[in-house]
């Protein structure tokens, strides 16, 4: 089954669709009005909240770019970063 990518607009049709506005949304959550209408074109968390609760879609499937889960480092990366030996060059300059 493929996974439905949502866009500002999909998901703002979608909340109309279910007979809600954007602004209804934020102001019945007691947020500032514009809320779920900033959180469509970037970053507002609480905004992102509201409308994936009211969705029922979890806010890393709304907005996956937003939402990465970063990348875990292998144990042996994890080492070498900690090393504080791990530069061939170390901050003692060798005698020329």
């Amino acid at each position: 089954m493929q996974r439905q990518t949502w866009d500002r607009f999909s998901i703002k049709a979608e909340i109309q669709r279910r007979g809600e506005t954007l602004t209804g949304l934020a102001i019945d959550a007691g947020l500032e009005d514009s809320a779920c209408r900033v959180a469509l074109v970037r970053r507002n968390f609480r905004g992102e909240k509201v409308i994936a609760k009211f969705l029922g879609i979890p806010v890393e499937e709304l907005w996956p770019d937003r939402y990465k889960a970063p990348k875990r480092k292998t144990i042996a990366e994890r080492r070498r970063l900690a090393s504080q030996k791990r530069a061939a060059g170390s901050d003692i300059g060798e005698a020329a």
